[in-house]
C-alpha cells in the first residue's frame, strides 16, 4: 500500500460491510492550515511563464498556499482485492498534503457475513495534530428471551455456527459513550443525540418497516444518530458522530407462549476527527466537509451487494438443514442485512448531507452546469477541476488560473 497524489492506492493489501459506511471524511481550516508547509506561487524558473501557457495573463503579486487559498484534493479510498482489478470503493475531501494509511480489506468466511468488508481510514495533517479517523461497521445480535439467548450463545461456541457479536441492544448515544470509546481510546465528555439526521432516519426506516409488514414479517425499524466531544489521554480533543441501525423482530415463544424481541444492531457510521485542544470548533467544521463530500462508487457498490447476496444464498441452503428454530433465526439474520444493505445504499447521500448541516460547517456552491458542493464555510471565492479538486480562499485578487497557471472552473454559492 501507498499514498500517492492525495490517493490511496493499495497494490497487495488484502475488510466494509454491506452498509456503506459512510460511511462516512475531511477538510482542514485555514487556522490549521497555518501550520503545514507553505508553497509560495511564483511564474515559474526566472520569473518565465510555465511551459505550455505562453500568452496567458501573469499574476501581479505572490501567493502563499494556507495563507491566501486553501486547497482541497479528493482522496480516493481503492478496494485492491475484493474483485478481479483494483477498483475505487468511494472518496472524501481532505486538505492539500494530509496521508492516508488503511483503506477496504475483505474478510469473506468471518463469523459476521455484515463485517466481511472492513473499511479502516485514517487521514493525518503534515504536523499530525489533525487526525480523521474512520473505522469499520459492526454488527452485534440480542434476543430478550432467555432460553433463546443461552441456545445462541451456546451456538457461538460451535465453530460450525457461523454468526455475528452478541451483545445488549444499544442506540447511538450508548454507543458512542460505550463500545467506540473503547475503540477511540478516548473519554467522551459531551454527547449530542442529533435530532435532525435522526428524524430524517427514521423516515427512511418507514418505508423498510412497510415493506417488512407487507411480506408478513414482525419487524420494526429504529435507527439513532449521535455527536459526542472527546477528550484523549495525550490530552488532545476531538469530535465524533456515528449511527446505529437497530431492527427488532417479534418472534412466537413456543416454549413459554406470547413472544420474544430478537435485536440486530449495525453501528453503519463510526468517524472521529482528533485535534489539538481548544481547536473543536474548526474540527467539527472539518468533519462537516468530510461528510458531506463522502462519494461511493456504485459499481463497487453493486459488486459487494452481489458478493453478498451469494454468500447469503449459500447460507440459507445450509441452514435449512437444521432444526426449525435455528433456520428461522438464521434466515431472520441473512434477510435483514440485505434489507439493511439495500435501503442504506439508497439514502446515503441525503445521510451525508444531513451530518454536513448538523455539523454546521459547510455551504453549497455551485458550477456552470447546475452541479452542487458542499465546501467549508467562511469562504467568499471558490473554483474546481474535473479531477475533483477544488480551491477556496477569502482574497479579491486570487485567481487560480493567473497565480497557478492553471485551468480551474468558478463556482457560484448557493443562495
Amino acid at each position: 500500500m501507498r499514498a500517492r497524489s492525495g490517493h490511496l492506492n493499495f497494490v497487495e493489501s488484502p475488510p466494509m460491510p454491506r452498509i456503506t459506511l459512510l460511511f462516512q471524511a475531511l477538510l482542514l481550516l485555514v487556522a490549521c492550515a497555518n501550520s503545514t508547509e507553505e508553497k509560495t506561487l511564483t511564474n515559474g524558473q526566472d520569473g518565465a511563464p510555465p511551459e505550455g501557457r505562453e500568452g496567458a495573463q501573469q499574476p501581479t503579486r505572490k501567493f502563499t498556499e494556507g495563507k491566501d487559498y486553501l486547497v482541497l484534493d479528493r482522496l480516493r479510498v481503492i478496494d485492491p482485492t475484493g474483485f478481479a482489478q483494483p477498483i475505487e470503493a468511494y472518496s472524501i475531501l481532505v486538505p492539500k498534503g494530509w496521508k492516508s494509511t488503511g483503506g477496504i480489506t475483505w474478510n469473506v468466511g468471518t463469523g459476521c457475513m455484515a463485517e466481511s468488508v472492513r473499511n479502516r481510514v485514517t487521514v493525518t495533517s503534515p504536523d499530525g495534530a489533525f487526525s480523521l479517523e474512520i473505522y469499520p461497521l459492526q454488527q452485534w445480535d440480542w434476543w430478550d428471551d432467555q432460553l433463546m439467548l443461552q441456545t445462541m450463545m451456546q451456538q457461538a461456541q460451535n465453530p460450525v455456527f457461523r454468526r455475528c457479536a452478541i451483545s445488549q441492544p444499544l442506540d447511538a448515544s450508548q454507543f458512542l459513550q460505550g463500545p467506540l470509546a473503547q475503540e477511540m481510546h478516548a473519554q467522551v465528555t459531551a454527547v449530542e443525540p442529533n435530532a435532525e439526521l435522526t428524524s430524517l432516519l427514521q423516515q427512511q426506516a418507514q418505508a423498510a418497516n412497510q415493506m417488512y409488514r407487507q411480506a408478513g414479517t414482525n419487524t420494526e425499524s429504529k435507527p439513532s444518530a449521535a455527536l459526542g466531544t472527546l477528550r484523549y489521554p495525550d490530552g488532545s480533543a476531538g469530535v465524533a458522530l456515528c449511527s446505529v441501525a437497530m431492527q427488532v423482530t417479534w418472534m412466537p415463544n413456543y416454549m413459554n407462549g406470547g413472544q420474544f424481541a430478537a435485536y440486530t444492531c449495525q453501528a453503519t457510521q463510526k468517524v472521529a476527527l482528533r485535534c489539538p485542544m481548544g481547536k473543536e470548533a474548526e474540527a467539527r467544521k472539518l468533519l462537516s466537509v468530510v461528510m458531506s463530500s463522502v462519494r461511493i462508487n456504485p459499481q463497487w457498490q453493486q459488486g459487494v451487494q452481489q458478493m453478498m447476496n451469494n454468500v447469503a444464498a449459500v447460507e440459507q441452503n445450509e441452514t435449512a438443514k437444521r432444526a426449525a428454530i435455528q433456520r428461522d433465526a438464521a434466515n431472520y439474520s441473512v434477510d435483514l442485512q440485505q434489507r439493511t444493505w439495500e435501503a442504506g445504499q439508497a439514502s446515503q447521500d441525503r445521510i451525508s448531507e444531513q451530518w454536513g448541516q448538523t455539523l454546521r460547517g459547510v455551504e453549497s456552491w455551485r458550477d456552470a452546469s447546475g452541479g452542487s458542493v458542499e465546501l467549508n464555510v467562511g469562504y467568499n471565492e471558490a473554483w474546481s477541476r474535473p479531477d475533483g479538486s477544488y480551491i477556496l480562499s477569502n482574497d479579491p485578487l486570487f485567481d487560480p488560473n493567473v497565480a497557478l497557471q492553471e485551468d480551474w472552473k468558478k463556482l457560484e454559492k448557493g443562495k
